[in-house]
């Protein structure tokens, strides 16, 4: 009988195959979370204004794990700071309103704080004691290991809080030079950064952007594109190197394994392809255009390996790869909101401490957004920026 044949078709065709698409965090009401925190007037603002897009001390009030992280630490530690503007909690919200203010020198920013008196107390700092730049960068580098352990408190409170969902995961990496002239030194062929590189991003036969420094290499969600792992490299390393390197310290730590790990075509090669299957993650690594083998080519003209994606999937490749924009988006943030196109320092462990402060800020931003009910502001650069005085 022809039905013999058509109904294990059938059944065949009429599987669908979905993108696990984000989905709309909880609703949240005033009593949960702003109430005998914030004051009346904003708590109406925030629920009857759209365009207010709230106040710098908003993060910090609505986000206490931050002083309960750092004063925990500097206890344990037994750290006695000279003055109370010095401890560990003042000095991580200092380098935070630094990064959100789009400060990009840290002794102008010294010189802000200083001189007005509204910023000290936005930030709830009561001490008056003048703050000089070279005790602010030898605090920040005290905290400077214990970041990425704050980081992952604010990872797990933004899973619980379905701001972040585990499903699909993004690779990129983004430039940003140091306080180098580039310029190495005859006798040791170093830079004056010894731990920098030089980078160089061609476009066809044309360099597009070059500099010394290091490159920050991170995954985001697709959800709301909060970030999920983060680390600095020296600029000069291949996205080969970097990307596999990335892979493995996520995939091997996380304790939601994504169904899909995106990048673009940097990293391309069988190896990198690998490195994700190794962990039962689907690639959706981009091709070179020149790529020979089974290569996927989908509507808009992008390159898929199709060896490593199950056939399932060949039909969606260009859907899951739209949604690398996400962390394009994430990096128009840095560059044009925050003004992270240089570090005012130098050497790897600076290069670090300048990543974590801005993805720590990123996810402060969108758990803060969330608390005030403010869903449209979980990605905005400029939410949470001005000062309430």
């Amino acid at each position: 009988m022809v039905s013999d044949f058509l109904d294990g078709m059938a059944s065949f065709i009429k599987r669908t195959v979905r993108i696990p698409y984000k989905i709309k965090p909880m609703k949240v009401q005033s009593s949960d979370y702003m109430d005998d925190i914030l004051p009346a007037d904003q708590i109406v603002a925030f629920n009857k204004y759209t365009n207010f897009n709230g106040y710098l001390g908003n993060m910090f009030a609505l986000n206490p794990s931050l002083d309960d992280f750092f004063t925990k630490m500097q206890a344990i530690e037994g750290y006695n700071p000279q003055t109370d503007t010095l401890n560990y909690n003042n000095i991580i919200k200092l380098e935070i309103a630094r990064c959100k203010l789009g400060y990009v020198h840290i002794d102008s920013f010294v010189t802000e704080f200083n001189q007005n008196p509204k910023l000290r107390i936005e930030l709830g700092i009561q001490c008056q004691e003048q703050l000089t730049v070279r005790s602010y960068q030898r605090n920040l580098m005290a905290i400077g290991s214990s970041l990425n352990e704050y980081g992952e408190i604010l990872i797990q409170e933004c899973r619980d809080l379905k701001l972040i969902g585990g499903k699909i995961a993004i690779w990129d990496r983004r430039f940003f030079e140091c306080n180098s002239n580039g310029i190495k030194n005859k006798d040791s062929g170093m830079f004056s950064d010894p731990d920098a590189g030089h980078y160089v991003k061609k476009t066809g036969q044309y360099s597009v952007l070059a500099g010394t420094g290091y490159t920050d290499t991170y995954i985001v969600d697709d959800w709301w594109m909060l970030p999920v792992y983060w680390d600095a490299v020296s600029a000069n390393k291949n996205d080969n190197t970097i990307f596999k390197s990335t892979a493995k310290d996520y995939l091997s730590s996380t304790t939601i394994k994504p169904i899909f790990f995106i990048g673009d075509a940097g990293p391309d090669g069988h190896d990198s392809n690998k490195v994700v299957l190794d962990y039962e993650v689907i690639p959706i690594i981009a091709a070179r255009a020149n790529s020979v083998g089974n290569i996927l080519k989908t509507d808009s003209g992008n390159h898929f390996r199709g060896e490593y994606i199950p056939r399932i999937y060949h039909r969606l490749l260009g859907k899951l790869y739209n949604m690398r924009t996400t962390v394009e988006r994430k990096n128009s943030n840095e560059v044009v909101g925050y003004h992270r196109s240089k570090m005012p320092n130098r050497g790897i462990e600076w290069a670090r401490i300048f990543v974590s402060v801005s993805n720590i800020l990123a996810l402060l931003t969108g758990l803060t957004a969330f608390k005030v009910g403010r869903h449209d502001l979980i990605r905005a650069p400029t939410a949470f920026r001005n000062l309430s005085i």
